[in-house]
């Protein structure tokens, strides 16, 4: 019993009609709405108990009113009329409570951030309490009045309820039971749409580096798939040969000389990263070093440009001219450098 007390909330003077309905059905739970809902006296009790009973009652329902409201209320001993007194202090059936519930009613508003439930049952307070105070509207217009309080975002839903209405009747209950349905479908679909943003972002590949040393677990098991295979080119065992960094190394050349056959009248982009230098330029204006061990020379480019600055046996400050670089700028050439190759000079 006390687990029920304690979930009924305390009158404040604005939530009167909510707090009425809830201490009705307490009191009768409690088996003690007789002084409130009857005005004879059982004829099974005695006068003392009767009067006892009405204490009892009004103690009981001052339990639950705020400081606010307990002043007008704190003397009052018969219950019946502490029940009428809290009525005519907050549901008065006066022309201005009824002005001011009607003008609530009327600027009603659905808020997006807010429970569709919530909206409902602050829709129908209102209506219950104009309906205690004698003003009652005909169905349909509270249907179609509920469908005006949402949102331009629920447009397509307000059409096709109307449009799917029996005899183009709106009841109140359809609007309700087609918002409640209506924000369920939004919740559901908001959910999926989550998650397969989720499934996309975890399957992507990450941007961040790696700490120097460190390898990612996905990319090890990629290759225990291969760690008792033997490899056709190197006969080494651990990859297969087009993962071959032998075989790769010996048709590099090869490649590039194929690819200039298959695209003699493409203009193509050549792109180099190595430490601090990064180059994008014409393929057939410059050659790019990116291999510690190799460099094709004899290439037929007008500029060789290599990082490597212990290549150089001599370096020769100046203006040699203008580089073109691949994001359409333009790069001045300040040296000029002698190289040792096995091949001479």
């Amino acid at each position: 019993m006390m687990e029920e007390n304690t979930k009924m909330i305390a009158l404040n003077g604005t939530n009167y009609h909510l707090w009425k309905g809830k201490m009705k059905d307490l009191l009768f739970v409690k088996k003690m709405h007789l002084p409130v809902f009857t005005t004879q006296k059982p004829n099974s009790m005695s006068e003392e108990d009767w009067d006892f009973e009405h204490q009892q009652v009004c103690g009981f329902i001052q339990k639950f009113v705020e400081d606010n409201v307990y002043n007008h209320i704190a003397n009052e001993t018969h219950a019946r009329t502490l029940w009428e007194k809290i009525e005519s202090l907050y549901a008065s059936k006066s022309g201005n409570n009824k002005l001011y519930l009607l003008n609530c009613l009327m600027n009603l508003r659905y808020r997006e951030s807010s429970s569709i439930s919530d909206h409902l049952n602050e829709f129908q307070g209102l209506l219950d309490q104009l309906s205690g105070m004698g003003i009652k509207f005909d169905d349909e217009v509270l249907g179609l009045w509920l469908l005006n309080t949402l949102p331009e975002s629920w447009e397509t839903f307000r059409v096709s309820i109307t449009n799917s209405a029996p005899n183009g009747v709106v009841s109140l209950q359809a609007a309700k039971s087609g918002a409640l349905n209506e924000e369920m479908r939004r919740k559901a679909q908001g959910s999926s749409s989550q998650s397969e943003v989720l499934v996309t972002e975890n399957r992507g590949r990450s941007q961040k580096k790696e700490p120097k040393g460190g390898r990612k677990k996905s990319r090890s098991k990629s290759k225990s798939r291969y760690k008792n295979v033997e490899c056709h080119y190197c006969h080494k065992t651990g990859n297969i040969q087009r993962n071959c960094f032998l075989w790769k190394k010996e048709n590099k050349g090869k490649k590039g000389k194929q690819k200039e056959k298959d695209h003699d009248n493409d203009d193509r982009v050549a792109t180099t990263t190595c430490g601090n230098l990064v180059i994008l330029s014409d393929h057939m204006l410059v050659n790019l070093v990116s291999d510690e061990s190799m460099w094709i020379v004899d290439s037929g480019a007008t500029l060789h440009v290599t990082s490597r600055k212990e290549f150089f046996t001599s370096y020769t400050f100046g203006d040699f001219g203008l580089l073109k670089m691949g994001n359409d700028g333009v790069s001045k050439v300040i040296g000029d450098v002698c190289l040792q190759t096995n091949m001479g000079m």
